[in-house]
């Protein structure tokens, strides 16, 4: 688990680890996600590891490409 450096840490870890989960339901590495959703690997990887609280921008891409409604990516 990352060290503790957001109010909401416990949160963006379960978000971190959703978006893996799904990135992995779908077969692809951290590389072949972030092309799809046109992000730098680095971030797929600081997200996945709740090391950055992401801004809603970055989220509502990472859904649009996955075709889900923001909603569900961030229902934990």
């Amino acid at each position: 688990m990352a060290e503790k450096q957001y109010r909401d840490q416990e949160y963006l870890e379960k978000l971190g680890k959703h978006l893996k989960d799904v990135r992995e339901d779908r077969g692809m590495s951290q590389e072949e996600f972030a092309d799809f959703c046109d992000l730098d690997t680095r971030q797929i990887g600081r997200i996945e590891r709740a090391e950055t609280n992401s801004t809603i921008s970055i989220l509502k891409k990472i859904a649009d490409k996955l075709n889900m409604p923001v909603s569900k990516l961030l229902d934990l």
